[in-house]
């Protein structure tokens, strides 16, 4: 006789499912034009793209997080996902019922009470009534509104306002919620309130789509990670993974405003403009084997591939190594250091060895730069895709590992 076998979780239907999904908005430069949209005359009206070709899915019981920067698509992809906006292009099916919580006060009158806000949101969500008004202590419990639940939306603050409508979508059994921002204007308890239900939900086999800009929650709570750029998904795996990749690029793109590089594409010089670039960098232990890990005190080589426009042109280059707070941990260049500029060649391999570097434990940044004969205009600054990573056996506080000495006298 053979065992039946509980279903794994890709044997079971997704509750998020999203196939080349697209949405663009018209851009509207006169009243006339608005006007006529709505009549369907939208012929010759530009159009910006929030979304385009997304392929996405969540399945029962796993947490999704969404990153990545502002005006990159990720409250126009909740949106869809949550039912508010209809797409372009593409298909999207969700598991009903599902609850959003999204912009502040989305759901509820301003001068409706509290109590009368969170009897609306239920019907909104699909709730009938005498179920929505059996549930209702219990959202007015956990939303902690205190006196100001007979009193008009319109006399709370923005935390109040987001804890009543994460009562309301955490309390109608929703099999997808989908929390943008929410837990952000929150207080620390309320906050770790609505972590906890979270956690929950997923313990229970329901569906959380999360978008956040608090990495350590996304890396934290959501087993997967979606970053989206520019309206596309440029990364989709481990939370921990994407997460780090996202930071590795805003650190990059923060260095080189920073340092004055402009952020254009790889193209002809003209005159004053970029002349070469760094096209790779690399982190290798002494032995040449790719070192993304290392042990406190040992040695490697960063490699920089440059490449250039014009033999004739001249560079000097640079490495500093930063923790994850900003503080550079170690920078060394050519040009200090005396070596000979870069020069007679449009491609260059420049090695730099550390046999051995004093830390303890953490996560740093590898950053290359390439700076004109000088070492003073900045060309180009680029950041290694994969983060350092000093790891010990047992914790420590301590960034240095310096050889010591105990002396104990009697």
């Amino acid at each position: 006789m053979e065992r039946e076998t509980a279903p794994t979780a890709t044997d079971t239907p997704p509750s998020v499912e999203i196939r080349g999904l697209a949405k663009r908005y018209l851009l509207f430069g006169r009243r006339r034009d608005r006007a006529l949209a709505l009549l369907g005359r939208t012929g010759g009206l530009r159009s910006v793209t929030a979304l385009e070709g997304i392929d996405l899915e969540v399945r029962p019981g796993e947490a999704v997080g969404v990153v990545g920067e502002n005006g990159s698509g990720k409250s126009t992809l909740l949106r869809l996902v949550a039912g508010i906006s209809t797409p372009d292009a593409g298909t999207i099916r969700v598991a009903q019922p599902v609850a959003p919580i999204l912009e502040l006060g989305l759901g509820f009158h301003p001068e409706f009470t509290g109590r009368e806000n969170a009897l609306l949101y239920g019907s909104l969500l699909g709730i009938p009534a005498p179920a929505m008004a059996e549930r209702l202590d219990d959202v007015l419990a956990f939303a902690e509104l205190g006196e100001f639940v007979d009193r008009p939306l319109r006399t709370y603050s923005s935390g109040m306002a987001a804890r009543l409508a994460f009562a309301v979508a955490t309390n109608v059994d929703p099999r997808v919620l989908v929390v943008d921002e929410a837990l952000a204007v929150g207080d620390g308890a309320f906050q770790k309130k609505c972590v906890d239900r979270m956690v929950r939900f997923k313990e229970e086999g329901r569906t959380v789509l999360f978008c956040s800009h608090a990495m350590y929650l996304v890396t934290s709570f959501c087993e997967r990670a979606v970053w989206l750029h520019q309206g596309r998904i440029r990364n989709e795996g481990p939370s921990q993974g994407v997460v780090e990749e996202y930071e590795s690029y805003l650190m990059q793109r923060e260095k080189r405003r920073l340092a004055g590089v402009a952020e254009t594409p790889w193209r002809p010089a003209v005159v004053g403009g970029r002349r070469g670039r760094i096209a790779d960098v690399r982190v290798l232990g002494l032995d040449g084997s790719p070192a993304e890990r290392m042990g406190p005190g040992e040695g490697f080589e960063v490699v920089l591939a440059v490449e250039s426009l014009d033999r004739s042109s001249a560079f000097h280059v640079a490495v500093a190594i930063d923790s994850q707070d900003g503080r550079c941990i170690f920078a060394a260049t050519t040009h200090f250091d005396g070596v000979a500029p870069l020069a007679g060649a449009t491609e260059y391999e420049v090695r730099l060895r550390i046999p051995a570097l004093p830390l303890a434990s953490g996560t740093f940044a590898v950053s290359g730069f390439l700076f004109d004969e000088n070492g003073l205009h900045t060309y180009d600054q680029v950041v290694a895709p994969a983060a350092l990573r000093v790891e010990r056996a047992r914790w420590t506080p301590s960034l240095l590992e310096l050889d010591h000495e105990w002396i104990v006298s009697g």
